[in-house]
């Protein structure tokens, strides 16, 4: 009876070793899947306020195209306006009409080219002389 008793302790020994065994490698497991969870949310919330910023970055972007769309409007209501004024001008007065007519005066075709290149100061170049437009 003497060995069967050993024996059964012994079984009762590992049986207790396993199970506190177990039970530690279950709260490790804890452990690493609670860290996991809290790295994974701290990378949930960093993506989240860059997608507040990039949302933010977009609404900007909308509100300066939506500007620039007003202000290139605007513009084009100046130009045809100023174009229906000339031809009105140019209807009514004789003077005007042949001076509409006319080709650009030599000097303005030279000074519109300038003005499209930049200077090493990134100025806009002026022309030559007041007399170079009447030229």
């Amino acid at each position: 009876m003497g060995s069967l008793w050993v024996k059964a302790t012994g079984v009762l020994v590992l049986v207790i070793l396993a199970l506190g065994a177990a039970l530690v490698y279950t709260s490790g497991q804890r452990d690493l899947a609670t860290l996991q969870a809290e790295h994974e949310q701290g990378r949930a919330d960093i993506l989240q306020q860059h997608q507040q910023w990039q949302r933010q970055q977009i609404r900007t972007l909308n509100e300066s195209l939506a500007e620039r769309d007003r202000t290139l409007s605007a513009i084009a209501n100046d130009i045809s306006a100023s174009t229906a004024a000339l031809e009105q001008l140019g209807e009514r007065d004789a003077e005007a009409r042949d001076w509409l007519d006319s080709g650009l005066p030599s000097g303005v075709a030279d000074w519109v080219r300038e003005l499209q290149q930049q200077t090493r100061t990134n100025a806009v170049r002026m022309p030559r002389s007041p007399g170079a437009l009447n030229q």
